[in-house]
């Protein structure tokens, strides 16, 4: 799996307090009160759901299995553990009832927006790059959405990996419209302007992830490239003195002091 798209997964969402499984009513009855306790079956595939989650993410695929093919049993036509099955398949890499799991999910709810987003990521992953784009275009669309620049994001980071860097740009700037703080979108951005030699613009993304985000041998590098483009020498002195600084045993920083020996 591709990390730096895998990351952005959004649909699955671990919680923390598990849901019960059986409510209790209490009602008046002659003035006294009187309990009645209801099996809820959608709670408790919620709660299995949910235990099949955290085993899976413990790493013990066996009962992440189990659970979830009890949440399953409770509650056949619940897309978000469809969403769930669909992700632990694509953890132990069986892709294909992966993608059975994901169009199943958009087989009950066409507007789910975590599934088509976690769904652009699983094409992306498996090169399907144009099918992938109709996901996102799809997520951003969903009503009710609110990750859309989660999946403009991602968008964007499918695009660049398909080499389509006009339309990768676009869709990190409308991340940047959505959330303004997205690292991710700030160096892609960045870096796809640097490409295209337009280092003005490059070094004034960067600038906003300076007054943002902390520094990364990626995020200096760029910074002193995009400094040595523009001839700015003290700005590429200071990402380089950064670069040694922070981060000595980085490929960067070990390609600067060559450079630098030179």
């Amino acid at each position: 799996m591709r990390s730096f798209i895998g990351t952005a997964i959004t649909g699955i969402v671990l919680i923390s307090s598990l849901s019960g499984c059986v409510h209790e009513t209490t009602y008046l009855i002659d003035g006294m009160p009187s309990r009645e306790v209801q099996y809820q079956p959608s709670e408790a595939a919620l709660t299995r759901m949910n235990l099949g989650l955290a085993y899976l993410q413990a790493g013990n695929s066996e009962q992440a299995k189990f659970n979830l093919d009890r949440a399953l049993s409770q509650d056949p036509r619940n897309p978000d553990i469809h969403l769930a099955l669909a992700w632990f398949y694509q953890q132990v890499a069986d892709f294909t009832k992966a993608e059975q799991r994901y169009r199943e999910v958009l087989a009950l709810d066409k507007d789910h927006g975590d599934a088509l987003n976690n769904y652009g990521v699983f094409l992306c992953e498996r090169e399907r790059f144009e099918e992938a784009d109709v996901m996102f275009r799809k997520a951003v669309a969903a009503p009710h959405y609110i990750k859309v620049a989660d999946s403009y994001e991602n968008a964007a980071l499918c695009a660049k990996q398909q080499g389509q860097e006009q339309r990768a740009l676009h869709y990190f700037n409308q991340a940047l419209e959505y959330n303004s703080s997205k690292p991710k979108a700030l160096l892609g951005a960045a870096e796809l302007l640097f490409m295209q030699k337009d280092y003005v613009e490059a070094g004034k993304y960067l600038q906003r992830y300076r007054n943002e985000f902390s520094a990364t041998p990626h995020s200096l590098w760029l910074t002193l490239s995009n400094a040595q483009a523009l001839h700015q020498g003290p700005q590429v002195e200071q990402a380089g003195a950064d670069l040694v600084r922070l981060f000595p045993n980085s490929k960067q920083a070990r390609q600067w002091l060559s450079h630098d020996e030179k």
